[in-house]
């Protein structure tokens, strides 16, 4: 795939999205064959160095008992400035301008007094304060309004970083440059969602689906 580009990823349950999305951060690496980083094998490169260039985010987004900008960093040595500039991409700054303290309020064990998508946007916040080259999304804006996941992904359109999605709804896979259809653990087409739809019914099937669910 092409760097800063957008790749919605789709298939049914079960059929190895997830999978291959921690493949692609070397979570554990692969029996057999390589996935490549702008030419380089995974499993040649240093581990911190891929995780300087690569994130991933996942549905449950795990929060500390600290403050929001202290989650944000997790220790990490950046401004303010970079926080918010964070905060502000993961569309999460204006409810947490809202909060008694803003980026210094305590958030609780988990973030348990934060609701599930604000709870992804500061993990989304945390993965973006690090601006990797290659970001992976996995269903990690669920939670979060239709209208706010488009405001997102059209500011990471703006970014010189390549983006993966495992989607589902129409309406992000509609902003991908290019979508994926995975199937039984291998990637079965790809093309943009007016291509598959049109020509896959195994797609358009899934994708009346995800929408006659939602």
């Amino acid at each position: 795939m092409a760097p800063g580009k957008t790749i919605a990823m789709v298939g049914p349950t079960g059929s190895g999205k997830s999978t291959i999305a921690q493949l692609m951060v070397r979570l554990f690496d692969p029996d057999s064959g390589c996935i490549t980083l702008d030419g380089h094998g995974l499993a040649s490169l240093e581990r911190d160095t891929l995780a300087d260039n690569a994130a991933i985010v996942f549905q449950e987004a795990f929060l500390f008992d600290d403050t929001v900008a202290n989650n944000i960093t997790l220790g990490g040595n950046h401004t303010i400035e970079e926080i918010v500039a964070a905060g502000t991409l993961a569309q999460a700054d204006g409810f947490i301008n809202e909060l008694p303290e803003g980026y210094e309020t305590l958030v609780g064990e988990r973030g348990t007094s934060l609701s599930g998508g604000q709870r992804q946007r500061i993990a989304l916040a945390r993965a973006l304060i690090r601006r990797p080259r290659l970001l992976i999304l996995d269903d990690a804006t669920s939670a979060v309004d239709p209208s706010v996941e488009g405001a997102i992904l059209d500011g990471l359109a703006q970014l010189d970083t390549t983006v993966v999605i495992v989607a589902y709804r129409r309406s992000s896979i509609v902003l991908a440059d290019e979508v994926i259809f995975v199937e039984d653990g291998r990637v079965s087409d790809r093309g943009s969602h007016d291509e598959l739809y049109r020509r896959l019914p195994a797609y358009r099937a899934l994708i009346d689906a995800y929408e006659g669910d939602d």
